[in-house]
């Protein structure tokens, strides 16, 4: 199933150098730990670079965007089985 979203949600980051890496995801209640980054692209909204990142745990794909200016969030994509 693929659902597109827009919704706000929390992540736990490692930071090597000057990478992020997603490694946990909260939304809807529940916490998704990240096994592997599929993809990481930026992007200009207007005057703003945002980050994309494909990501996947044991048995979901998501989508999630960063906005660095505001720290901010979200999962724009899910993939379910």
């Amino acid at each position: 199933m693929h659902e597109l979203l827009n919704d706000p949600i929390d992540v736990n980051v490692d930071f090597t150098g000057k990478r992020v890496r997603p490694k946990r995801v909260f939304w809807d209640n529940r916490a998704y730990n990240i096994t592997t980054v599929n993809l990481v692209h930026s992007a200009h909204e207007g005057t703003k670079r945002i980050f994309y990142f494909s990501v996947s745990d044991s048995c979901n794909f998501m989508k999630l965007r960063l906005d660095p200016e505001i720290l901010e969030w979200r999962l724009v994509e899910l993939y379910t089985d």
